[in-house]
């Protein structure tokens, strides 16, 4: 048999290797050359962008990784280590080790100073994208450095650094490559710099500003015409009279994100229908006030409009969709949690007039429920994503037609649907084996047999809520272990004072139907044996939520993080 292990391989071509290489972790990609000449050849090839992660590294050193990687793939050009905790060292061994790289994400990674982004810059030249988001010892003085030497960045990602408006100036030696750029979370930015900004950066296209609170709409009124996406979502400052400055300077304005900016109003959606026809997504959730009166300027006056999320809304109603589904046949994503007066029959005329709707969310919706679930499975075929939680009741039957009419759903949320039967759930196994994600929390009918059958059916399973559901028992944990190897988010939370949370330990004998109801029986959560039979098929499991399961030890907590590498939150 391992005699015939190499003849096999080498029937298969480049592309079949590689595609088997992208299901293992870093850690093991590194070893497969060990094993026989054939396997060094075949899991070396060409390779021209890599994402290594603290997770898929495996307790591997970044330090080590990045050299090896460096030994198979030398002409790389993209590079992230979004999330892999880079320091100092690491970037040592990434500015000697990949001299072709011209993008570099580097997110998240809070260790990085400024003479490491000094040295980045003095090192790598030739960068046309790099993402420091999230590093936040990365200054004015750091940016300085950095710009020195790369003049052909054209996008520049430094959200929550330490940038003020004095750093936005050493942005003039890229003016005219810059076309995308995020300052989000730059908490000194004022007006002034961004004004500056805008004058010095003629082919910015992009602008990223979320959570800069010194920021207006006015700083923004001679911006170029160029500019398609804008995010000022959290500037507080912003007002329907500084966005109307920022339309009528940007018609060709595409995107713009307004979220909790509390002084926008229908005014603002008014004018943006007056002077932005291209518009094709905008986020006004959780504004000032917002009602069906601007949502039907808008829709009147955008017919391109793709995305509209409206979050937190109560004074939009069904007037507000059926002016939707008139004026925006191109609709595919629609976000109207908290939209309290919106009711079935406004889904279902919405779900008639556009057929290419992907995504909707009417959590807490009360008056939306099984008829608009229904109405969707008849007319959304392209359906990905649906969000249902403590919306109106959804019962199998309506669950059933959305599995036979949207087979590609993704992301099913069906939280608190206390309706819900294995029923629901072997329809979706059945039909929508594409499954990503799928909460199905406080949903108390639920049991083994019903979840097994679904994640035995849906390999790609990456996010699972299973908070209080009350019936499931160990038998969940072992075939989620066993079917879902891709697994990156499981909650099996359980709900305080119940006496029970949302796992239980297997029972010895099955439980007499007459009186077992999994509340208040004196079964505990999750056990230690299970959670390491867990941990140890998922390698990629990324978060765990074993709140109130007091059956769990401390000693398992510490051995999950450390086979995982995860966040692994514990509230007893």
């Amino acid at each position: 048999m391992e005699a015939d292990i190499p003849a096999g391989f080498s029937r298969l071509d480049v592309d079949t290797l590689a595609h088997v290489a992208s299901f293992l972790p870093c850690s093991e990609v590194l070893g497969l050359d060990c094993v026989c000449r054939e396997w060094a050849c075949a899991f070396r090839p060409p390779r021209l962008s890599l994402h290594i992660t603290r997770v898929s590294l495996r307790g591997t050193p970044l330090s080590s990784a990045l050299r090896a990687f460096a030994r198979r793939f030398p002409a790389l050009s993209t590079l992230s280590l979004r999330g892999s905790d880079a320091c100092g060292r690491d970037v040592g061994v990434l500015c000697t080790s990949f001299r072709s790289l011209i993008s570099l994400d580097l997110s998240g990674c809070d260790a990085l100073q400024d003479a490491h982004v000094a040295a980045i810059g003095a090192a790598l030249p030739q960068l046309q994208m790099l993402s420091l988001s999230g590093c936040r010892d990365v200054s004015d003085a750091g940016l300085a450095a950095l710009l020195a030497h790369c003049r052909s960045l054209s996008s520049l990602l430094l959200g929550w650094c330490d940038i003020s408006d004095f750093g936005l100036l050493s942005l003039s030696s890229i003016s005219t490559s810059l076309t995308s750029l995020d300052l989000s979370g730059c908490a000194m930015l004022t007006d002034r710099g961004v004004a500056a900004l805008m004058r010095r950066c003629p082919r910015l296209a992009s602008l990223q500003l979320e959570g800069c609170r010194e920021v207006s709409g006015w700083a923004l009124a001679t911006v170029t015409p160029r500019l398609r996406e804008l995010t000022l979502s959290g500037a507080t400052l912003v007002t329907d009279a500084g966005v109307g400055a920022v339309a009528r300077a940007c018609t060709g304005l595409r995107q713009i994100a307004l979220r909790q900016c509390r002084s926008i109003s229908d005014a603002a959606l008014a004018t943006l229908a007056a002077h932005c026809a291209s518009l094709t997504a905008l986020d006004v959730a959780r504004c000032g006030v917002v009602t069906d009166r601007g949502v039907s300027k808008l829709a009147a006056g955008c017919s391109q409009l793709a995305s509209l999320q409206l979050e937190g809304h109560a004074d939009v109603t069904d007037a507000s969709l059926h002016a939707l589904a008139a004026g925006c046949p191109k609709l595919s994503l629609l976000n109207l949690w908290v939209c309290s007066n919106v009711t079935d029959a406004g889904v279902a005329a919405l779900a008639q007039a556009c057929p290419n709707l992907t995504s909707l969310d009417v959590r807490l919706c009360s008056k939306v429920g099984a008829v608009a679930v229904s109405a969707l499975a008849a007319h959304c075929p392209s359906l990905t994503a649906l969000y249902t939680e403590r919306a109106g009741p959804v019962d199998d039957e309506a669950v059933v037609r959305l599995a036979a009419g949207c087979p590609r759903l993704a992301l099913l949320d069906l939280g608190m649907q206390d309706n819900l039967t294995d029923a629901a759930l072997l329809a979706v196994a059945e039909r929508c084996s594409q499954l990503r994600s799928l909460s199905v929390a406080y949903c108390k009918q639920l049991t083994d047999a019903g979840l097994s059958t679904l994640v035995a059916a849906c390999p790609q399973l990456s996010t699972l809520d299973l908070n209080n559901c009350t019936l499931l028992t160990q038998t969940t944990l072992e075939a989620i272990a066993a079917h879902c190897p891709r697994l990156q988010s499981l909650d099996l939370g359980g709900q305080p004072g119940s006496g029970s949370g949302s796992l239980r330990p297997r029972p010895s004998r099955p439980p007499d139907p007459l009186t077992h109801c999994g509340v208040g029986s004196g079964q505990r959560l999750a056990t230690d044996a299970g959670l390491l039979e867990l941990a140890a098929a998922c390698h990629g499991l990324r978060s765990l939520n074993i709140r109130y399961c007091s059956d769990v030890s401390a000693e398992a907590v510490e051995r999950i993080k450390d086979l995982l590498c995860a966040n692994v939150q514990v509230r007893q």
